[in-house]
């Protein structure tokens, strides 16, 4: 999703009494930065939730030709609702930069900072975003603020990707009978992340791996009180039970990670954890016995992307000791629609 910020210069030419970023006795040409915020909320994710879109709190920074910071501004909730916020900055070359939803920790580390290079290589965790909260960056280099008005859009963008799960089919055999669907969570996530967004997946830091807590054969996650990190992100009750020949819709069960561009798909438990695609695994009860059925997205995972899975179980999937274990083809079908997150139009692979 892309919300715009309609930043409308107005610039008029002054004689800088005083400045807290020159000396005193040196003026300075001065203007009018006016941020019209009105389109923070206007476009929404595609059969998402408003909580994707929210902007709990605003930072605004404008640096100068030089990547040096001229003005940081933590938008009052009044801005926000109002949609406006007016800042006197000096004239010149610049770039404008928008972050959204920082916590206490980030935004303190944000307003810390004074070039433009390290507030883009400020570190976060996957745990920093929450499904009402997630972080959101935005920047536009080139901005003239001169003598006379002049406009530019900011576009504000997620850093996390989103997998939707659309629908789970049972194509068992009829005699298997009704399959009940249990979980489903992400796995082999990458926890760490920057705000420019390229900042490489340290192996440590990566969430749910192999989809145990903590790489442990034994503690697979949703058995027992095992739980899935960062599970407000990556993890989703299910609970519906789907009769032979019948599907499972679903319009709410959406997953969120940080971009993973390795695409080959995890085939087995490893006793040294090895990163590899992310995987959304989906577990169902059959006969009594649960079954796990790992997709993975081995088209990789970008920022502000949608991924929309498509699930037909044809035959039994892994058991709970290896839940990684390679599923034969005719078991599983898997149908995985790439999209911008706010079109819901894309490019359809099939795995």
């Amino acid at each position: 999703m892309k919300n715009n910020f309609s930043l409308l210069l107005c610039v008029a030419a002054c004689l800088l009494a005083a400045c807290n970023k020159l000396p005193a006795d040196l003026p300075a040409a001065e203007g009018s930065l006016t941020v019209d915020l009105s389109g923070i909320s206007a476009t929404k994710a595609t059969t998402g939730t408003s909580a994707e879109n929210t902007v709990g709190n605003l930072s605004l920074f404008v640096f100068d030709e030089n990547g040096m910071l001229d003005l940081s501004h933590n938008c009052s909730a009044a801005e926000i609702q109002n949609k406006k916020a007016v800042l006197r900055i000096k004239t010149g070359t610049k770039t404008v930069y928008a972050a959204a939803n920082l916590n206490a920790s980030l935004q303190e580390q944000a307003f810390a900072v004074c070039r433009l290079s390290d507030l883009e290589a400020l570190a976060y965790a996957l745990s920093d975003n929450a499904p009402g909260g997630l972080v959101m960056r935005g920047s536009k280099n080139s901005v003239k603020v001169t003598t006379s008005s002049a406009s530019t859009t900011v576009p504000l963008t997620r850093g996390v990707a989103r997998v939707s799960l659309s629908s789970v089919k049972n194509s068992l055999p009829a005699s298997y009978g009704t399959v009940k669907l249990e979980r489903a969570f992400l796995c082999n996530v990458v926890g760490n992340q920057n705000l420019k967004g390229d900042a490489a997946p340290e192996l440590s830091l990566f969430v749910n791996q192999e989809a145990t807590r903590g790489h442990v054969r034994s503690q697979v996650i949703g058995t027992g009180s095992v739980e899935a990190e960062c599970q407000d992100l990556t993890f989703k009750t299910l609970g519906e039970s789907v009769a032979s020949g019948k599907s499972q819709s679903y319009t709410n069960k959406f997953f969120y990670g940080f971009p993973n561009a390795l695409k080959t798909p995890n085939n087995g438990f490893n006793a040294t954890f090895t990163p590899t695609a992310t995987v959304l695994m989906v577990v169902a009860t059959i006969k009594g016995i649960p079954y796990y059925y790992p997709v993975p997205l081995s088209g990789g995972l970008a920022a502000n992307t949608e991924y929309k899975v498509d699930l037909t179980l044809a035959g039994l999937g892994n058991t709970e000791d290896d839940p990684f274990a390679r599923i034969q083809k005719g078991d599983l079908t898997v149908s995985v629609s790439v999209s911008a997150w706010t079109t819901g139009t894309g490019i359809s692979e099939t795995i």
